[in-house]
């Protein structure tokens, strides 16, 4: 932490006013955008004055930069760094952090609203009233203002992330989103002997997910809004034990080891990085150690198995994270070809064990074809996800630019004239793992099916904060010396590296879900009317492509579930093409297998706009459509967007979807 030893109050300030100028560029941008999209005349609206405090701000923020760069500027430094006299501003201290904390949440809720959910008018409030509090805390404390600043961004930060994942925290019987509550089916099915009394296939996508999902399962009779709570808790809680470890393993003591592992839990949630990933990276930052390589390649292996069932490009992750612990604080010196004797073991353990688990993972899990675990080999690559479009309006490669680049631009600056430090060797080894996770992430990312987020950067996200934290706390062994000093990383870097993550966080910020209890529940009743009709009239089964939650909770009473044709997976293998599972659906559309289907609305039409235009398109060919032509919707619910639907009269001539 020695680069914060050197931050002086008028680089603070002036980096303020910077990131102030550029947050109210970005704002009426994005204002001027937002109403245009309305169709608001901003200009005749009472919003104009948005745009003015924006442009005012902007006026102010040069003014504020060319004050400060004066001497005069130096003397106003000075005397804003002497702590206050007067014990009587603590009682306004404590009005303005608690009025700068709840100014934003108002704003956000009931201001801005929906009419204005972009991130940077908001971040506007955000930055200013963050000041206001650090002003607050600086009447109360005394402290100097870039270290108040820190606490408040990080605190806020924090607050945000764990309060967006609480709100997912709800009685509502079905889905919130696509595949929400079908998420809870795929981890029941670990308990499927005891809650379907049948054996039934473990999932074959994202297997240790859920394995952590299926956790509560051991007690019976646990309700959905508890199972909710439980995976907002595995979010929260892995989270924040890999950003604690990491912060250990980095030597941080007292308060920089709490606003480092803060700042870790919020730079993993840019990802997001998932929590099932994040058991391999704790894994990795408690086990590893150069003083103990033996019981570090336990550690490795066992990672590394977890990462096999997890998912194939993770397969690598383990040990590249071990191998970066080992080249940032081992020096090479006169070892030669022994000193790479260690990072090829773990290469080839780690491996040897991912591939072994998802082989035994493979051959337990009761899937009759094998081939559906390689589905993501067979889909299509989008490219155009790299860039803004309508799934990730930021884009993958934009996205990912801003989230590394703070990070790989302290890298470049602490090692700015430190080159000679490390061998040559060293640095090449940790340049190739990054730039192999970089590309592997943006290949995955740009899958049918991915590109909504940064999530699928995680493995280079991990790997890249623990070579910059590593360098920043001065971790990294020199080859003639073991601890050697680092350069200097400008304050505008540091701040972009403390406020990027909060562009990620501040949307969190919503009301916790509400929906009509009494609509809710006639639906939850027209479904258990269906299936009781079903029952009445000599049986039948009963397909639930979504939904399925309802069985799992017992909501629905006195009906069997049909395991196959799931929603995810069907959209899995509509997007991989998997023509031997689909044309066994088709089969049983045909013949009217099923006496009523549960599914989301379907259409016969294609998507032309809008997000997820090719996942649609693989849905509405080779799913919906298939379905539509063999069963018609009798029953819409009120409250969620699902039909009841039963078999057409007529035998049905459809068209063969893989003949388009």
């Amino acid at each position: 932490m020695k680069n914060m030893n050197r931050i002086s109050t008028r680089y603070f300030w002036q980096t303020f006013f910077w990131a102030g100028i550029l947050t109210s560029v970005l704002a009426i941008y994005q204002t001027a955008q937002q109403f245009s999209d309305l169709g608001i005349a901003l200009w005749h609206s009472r919003w104009i004055v948005l745009p003015g405090l924006l442009a005012l701000n902007i006026a102010m923020g040069l003014l504020g930069v060319g004050f400060l760069s004066r001497e005069s500027g130096g003397r106003w430094i000075e005397k804003i760094e002497q702590p206050p006299e007067n014990n009587h501003f603590q009682w306004l201290g404590i009005v303005l952090v608690l009025f700068g904390f709840f100014f934003i949440w108002a704003v956000r809720l009931f201001f801005f609203g929906g009419i204005l959910p972009q991130t940077a008018p908001i971040f506007f409030v955000f930055l200013w009233a963050s000041l206001l509090q650090v002003l607050g805390l600086r009447l109360m404390t005394g402290r100097k203002w870039y270290i108040l600043f820190i606490l408040v961004v990080l605190a806020q930060g924090v607050v945000y992330q764990i309060y967006g994942h609480l709100t997912s925290v709800t009685e509502y019987p079905f889905s919130i989103g696509y595949s929400e509550a079908g998420r809870h089916y795929y981890a029941s099915l670990f308990y499927a002997k005891s809650l379907y009394n049948m054996q039934l296939p473990l999932p074959f996508l994202h297997p240790t997910r859920y394995f952590l999902m299926s956790i509560p399962f051991v007690l019976e009779g646990l309700p959905l809004w508890f199972h909710r709570l439980w995976q907002a808790l595995l979010w929260i809680g892995l989270t924040a034990a890999s950003s604690t470890l990491l912060a250990r393993r980095l030597a941080l003591k007292g308060w920089a080891q709490i606003l480092f592992a803060a700042w870790a839990f919020l730079y993993f949630f840019q990802g997001a990085v998932y929590y099932h990933l994040q058991v391999c990276a704790l894994i990795i930052f408690a086990g590893v150690s150069v003083r103990n390589l033996r019981l570090s390649t336990l550690f490795v292996i066992i990672a590394s198995a977890w990462a096999g069932v997890s998912r194939v490009n993770w397969f690598p992750v383990p040990a590249m994270l071990a191998i970066a612990i080992y080249l940032l604080e081992t020096p090479l010196g006169q070892k030669g070809w022994r000193y790479w004797l260690m990072p090829f073991v773990w290469a080839g353990s780690g491996l040897a064990s991912a591939v072994i688990s998802q082989f035994v993972y493979i051959s337990i899990s009761g899937n009759a074809d094998i081939r559906t675990f390689g589905s993501s080999f067979t889909s299509d690559l989008l490219w155009n996800r790299l860039l803004p479009n309508e799934t990730f309006p930021m884009g993958i490669l934009p996205g990912i630019l801003l989230v590394a680049g703070p990070l790989f631009i302290a890298i470049v600056q602490m090692a700015r004239g430190n080159i000679s430090r490390l061998h040559p060797l060293r640095w090449i080894s940790l340049a190739a793992m990054l730039v192999v996770l970089f590309f592997g992430g943006l290949i995955v990312s740009v899958k049918i099916g991915g590109g909504a987020d940064l999530h699928n950067m995680d493995a280079f996200l991990v790997l890249l904060v623990l070579v910059a934290a590593s360098f920043f706390a001065g971790r990294v062994a020199g080859e003639d010396e073991p601890d050697p000093v680092w350069g200097q990383i400008h304050m505008a870097v540091l701040m972009a590296a403390l406020l990027v993550p909060i562009i990620f966080a501040l949307p969190q910020i919503g009301f916790f879900p509400r929906y009509d209890h009494v609509a809710v529940e006639k639906d939850v009743q027209k479904l258990q009317e269906a299936v009781s009709d079903v029952a009445a009239g000599g049986g039948g089964e009963i397909l639930f492509v979504t939904e399925r939650q309802l069985l799992t909770f017992g909501i629905l009473k006195n009906t069997s579930l049909v395991p196959e044709y799931e929603q995810s997976e069907l959209m899995e293998m509509a997007m991989s093409g998997n023509r031997d599972y689909l044309e066994r659906y088709y089969a049983d559309l045909r013949n009217h297998r099923f006496a009523i289907i549960v599914a989301e609305k379907q259409k016969f039409t294609q998507q032309k706009k809008n997000a997820f235009i090719e996942e649609n398109n693989a849905w509405v060919r080779y799913v919906g459509g298939p379905l539509l032509c063999a069963y018609k919707p009798i029953e819409s619910l009120s409250s969620t967007n699902i039909q009841i639907f039963v078999p057409r009269p007529a035998q049905p001539g459809c068209r063969d979807p893989f003949s388009e």
